[in-house]
């Protein structure tokens, strides 16, 4: 009931066009982002930073990372929004939706950012050379490209393989995890609370699991760990920007407000 009333108001509608964006950039994240190509560089049999083996059982996988980083986070929104704002639904409503759109936004646009970048850069995996599977013959000690490789995994596996940086698992993870720590940090003014302990542990749990997440990947050999490095840096700041494109700034005495709260009024109680 008071979720079709607040979808039926203008202050809603007001956010669709953010919406549709947030939708266009999932689009283009799945079906041609993810499917790039990446640049064709050259490389050295020798190079012993791409003898990794190749590690089937990863310790999170992608389908994997992007559940934790968006449904984990849409829980939590969830839980202390309504319990927050129990007594007035239409608020707790708007709350719920800019705080969602906020995270959407930011996981979709890193998405795409990382595999742009991802494509661009072109540098091999730590474990590159078990993807590439060189043909016998080929000089260890001169640069080569893919053309001397066999792709004993596949073509699909040898292409991704090009694909180390930056780390996505790093950025989507951040991305995700820091916009909900600023969210938890906003919304309960843990600024203005220095000696609620338990509050601030709570809101610095999403960078531990963001920072697992991210080292997990040097583990598997899939990343170098500068790739998780820049990762972490892209999506904390993709996640600072759109964080405060919807929120005050938490160091804010308004930080657990929506921006452009003077429009709550036309919420009905």
């Amino acid at each position: 009931m008071y979720a079709a009333t607040y979808l039926s108001l203008n202050l809603f509608r007001r956010y669709l066009p953010d919406w549709i964006t947030t939708g266009v950039m999932f689009a283009y994240f799945f079906l041609v982002a993810e499917h790039a190509m990446p640049f064709n560089r050259q490389f050295k049999l020798e190079d012993a930073t791409l003898q990794h083996p190749f590690t089937v059982a990863e310790r999170v996988p992608g389908v994997t990372c992007l559940v934790l980083a968006t449904v984990v986070p849409a829980l939590v929104i969830a839980v202390v929004t309504f319990s927050k704002h129990a007594k007035t639904k239409s608020h707790a409503w708007h709350v719920f939706q800019i705080s969602l759109l906020g995270l959407a936004l930011t996981v979709s646009v890193d998405g795409v950012v990382t595999d742009i970048l991802k494509c661009w850069v072109g540098r091999p995996r730590p474990d590159f050379l078990a993807r590439c599977g060189p043909m016998e013959g080929t000089p260890v000690d001169q640069f080569v490209d893919i053309s001397v490789c066999t792709a004993p995994l596949g073509m699909s596996v040898l292409a991704d393989g090009m694909r180390s940086t930056p780390s996505g698992h790093s950025s989507i993870s951040f991305s995700a995890f820091l916009y909900l720590a600023m969210w938890i940090y906003g919304q309960f003014q843990l600024t203005r609370r220095p000696r609620d302990i338990h509050l601030h542990l709570l809101a610095a749990l999403p960078l531990l699991l963001a920072s697992y997440v991210a080292l997990s990947r040097v583990q598997d050999y899939r990343h170098h760990f500068v790739d998780i490095f820049l990762g972490g840096i892209l999506g904390c700041t993709i996640a600072y920007t759109m964080y405060h494109k919807y929120f005050h700034p938490v160091s804010s005495l308004l930080s657990h407000e929506v921006l452009g709260a003077e429009d709550d009024k036309l919420l009905p109680l």
